[in-house]
């Protein structure tokens, strides 16, 4: 069995369009949910009380988290060349009052459909790449001003039918914590992810570690008054497998109560060739949420922006 050359050609650009080809495998745990994030250049290890933030960027801020929420990202990743390469991230998060907060995750990522073919040619069916990730998270405080956290998750990639070895599967885990100054505004977080055993598809020699990566920032309500706040926020990411990738990403939100937000930022990546801005809105009517974001590719990979769509609703 082998891949077509549109399947090759997809899953090389998808690789690229993580943005972190580099730093290990399982791209669904690189691809950042929240549009409200993505928006302000990729960025949310230090915010506090949004559901999307308080489980793939920090689990520590759901010892903050007061309200349940239930939230989806969805994504298309290679817009105008295949549709059927999407994501999904879907977050439900629930508080217990006197022990911090639960959530859980499901992450899916489809590579699409592709021809199974012998050694001439002939195409002999036809299957799906795909990798599948659920989560369980915690967290809780353990100071008045400071929370811990940490999340569980599993990851099954399909890269191939299993009969010819394209499935592997394994373990890894979040460690994060996350202070905040509420007298100035300020937050500070820290996330550990991805650790865990390597990915085996043929055999032991040639496992793939999880992109293992260490994320570290800040948030700053700078303005809150009345119905109107300016929040500025920075990340910095390095990966844990490989010291050549490392990114820059920051941005600020300017809002009016829970009712709209616009949100710019810039996100710098040099390994993937990535340094633009990125934009998005938000609107909230009652307990109901949308949030969009575009987010730069690679340059020299001639692909549009991603467009994320994030939709929620708070309990």
């Amino acid at each position: 069995m082998r891949l077509t050359a549109k399947a090759l050609v997809l899953l090389a650009t998808v690789l690229a369009a993580s943005n972190a080809f580099a730093q290990g495998t399982g791209r669904s745990l690189d691809i950042q949910p929240g549009a409200r994030e993505n928006g302000m250049g990729a960025a949310g290890v230090a915010l506090i009380g949004d559901p999307t933030a308080v489980t793939y960027w920090n689990p520590a801020g759901l010892g903050f988290t007061k309200q349940g929420g239930i939230e989806d990202t969805y994504a298309q990743l290679v817009p105008g060349l295949a549709s059927d390469v999407n994501y999904n991230f879907i977050t439900y998060v629930q508080p217990v009052k006197g022990w911090g907060a639960f959530a859980a995750t499901i992450t899916f990522l489809s590579y699409g459909q592709s021809d199974q073919t012998d050694n001439n040619g002939t195409v002999l069916g036809r299957f799906g790449s795909n990798e599948f990730s659920p989560a369980i998270y915690y967290g809780t405080q353990i100071l008045p001003d400071f929370s811990v956290g940490a999340t569980l998750k599993f990851i099954r990639i399909q890269l191939a039918p299993q009969a010819n070895s394209g499935v592997g599967s394994t373990f890894g885990m979040d460690l994060a914590g996350l202070y905040r100054i509420p007298a100035v505004g300020l937050s500070f977080g820290v996330n550990v992810q991805n650790l865990g055993p390597s990915v085996t598809f043929i055999n032991e020699d040639k496992s793939d570690p999880l992109s293992r990566n260490l994320k570290v920032g800040a948030a700053w309500d700078a303005f809150k008054q009345k119905e109107f706040g300016l929040t500025m926020i920075f990340d910095f990411n390095q990966s844990l497998v490989t010291d050549q990738f490392t990114t820059y990403n920051g941005g600020i939100e300017l809002r009016y109560g829970d009712n709209v937000a616009g949100r710019i930022g810039y996100y710098y990546d040099w390994l993937g060739q990535i340094t633009d801005l990125t934009y998005g809105v938000g609107l909230g009517w009652n307990k109901l949420t949308v949030d969009f974001a575009s987010i730069p590719q690679a340059k020299d990979s001639g692909l549009p922006n991603v467009s994320k769509l994030s939709l929620g609703y708070r309990f």
